[in-house]
């Protein structure tokens, strides 16, 4: 069965309860022809809540596992056992 991904880009990977993807921005056109792949131009990664945006704009994953220990706090960073 085909699922539809959505706009929030490639899954990454979870941190706590905030689950973080990569967005990649391609170039406009193509020096090789028509039939080659596109290639990209930039990522970005936003982290996400269940389906509501947290935070984007961040140019590495470490950026992102970074932030969003420092979202979870110190009581959720126990819980989940995040150092």
């Amino acid at each position: 069965m085909a699922t539809k991904s959505g706009q929030k880009g490639r899954y990454i990977t979870k941190v706590g309860f905030y689950d973080i993807y990569a967005k990649d921005t391609y170039r406009k056109g193509s020096a090789r022809g028509k039939f080659s792949k596109p290639q990209i131009a930039s990522t970005d990664h936003v982290i996400y809540h269940g389906k509501k945006l947290i935070e984007r704009g961040l140019k590495t994953k470490n950026d992102a596992v970074e932030k969003c220990k420092e979202l979870l706090g110190e009581v959720f960073r126990e819980v989940y056992n995040i150092k």
